[in-house]
Order: structure tokens, then sequence, then C-alpha cells
């Protein structure tokens, strides 16, 4: 299992009587559709819904979508003008959203940044960012508690 150490990690760290860490495992059916939906859609996004699923972490550190939307599914297509190829997955609760930019297909999560209005490509997988959104360093440490 490809998230085994962040479920581990979020065991250890989150309150599990906190309804806002309640997530939802997405069974092979809506991965299937997923992924017909979206033929480039990265693995490792997939393995999260699978293994973690969607919903928040952290007390509401971040948010994971079980699917793909786009300014136009959250009435922003008039406030904001990005190409149509980024989809998003998630947020942090502050306005910021991060998804996937479906014309490079290299799998690596782009930010939209709510304040500047920008794109920014983090030149990181899913699984690299959503860990480092779990604030869990490279050791399983918990960087809330630097």
């Amino acid at each position: 299992m490809r998230f085994s150490k962040e479920q581990k990690f979020l065991n250890q760290v989150e309150s599990h009587d906190d309804k806002t860490n309640e997530r939802e495992i997405l069974d092979e059916a809506a991965l299937i559709k997923l992924q017909s939906d979206y033929p480039n859609i990265p693995d490792d996004y997939l393995d999260y819904l699978a293994e973690i699923g969607g919903g928040n972490f952290r007390e509401c550190q971040f948010n994971v979508q079980p699917y793909l939307f786009d300014f136009e599914d959250i009435g922003l297509e008039n406030a904001y003008k990005i190409p149509n190829n980024i989809m998003f997955f998630g947020d942090n609760f502050c306005g910021d959203l991060s998804g996937f930019d479906f014309n490079k297909n290299d799998g690596k999560v782009v930010e939209f940044w709510h304040a500047s209005a920008e794109l920014y490509y983090t030149n990181k997988s899913f699984h690299e960012y959503i860990r480092e959104q779990m604030l869990m360093d490279d050791n399983e440490n918990d960087l809330r508690q630097k």
C-alpha cells in the first residue's frame, strides 16, 4: 500500500473523536469512474482515495476531495481566468486550491493562489505534496511538534 506510512501517521496525530477528520474511502467503482472521466489522473491520487479517502485531515489542515472540480463547479469562473485543463482536488481552507494540469500530464501538483490569482507549479507528485500538507517530514515526524 502506497500510503501506509501516511495512514499510520494520521492515526497517531489526529484526534479520533474530531468529526473534521472523517474521510470517505472510495470503492473500486468510483475509482474506475474517475479514471474513465480523467484518463491521465495520477495513480497516487487514486491510491490515496482508495487507502486514506476523500475529506479533511489534521483538523482541517487540508481537504482532499474524492473528485476533481474546476472554477465553474464552485461558481468562480467569472472571478478568475485559468486554462480549462486545470482540475482541482483540494484546498487549504484559506481560499487556495490544489490540482493537476492535464495538458502537462506529469502528475505534478499545481496550486492556485487566490490572493494573486496565479498558478504555481510545485514540481511535486501528489504523494510528495500531500505528505507536506499533512505536516509530515521525510522521517514520519510531525512538523507541528518542531
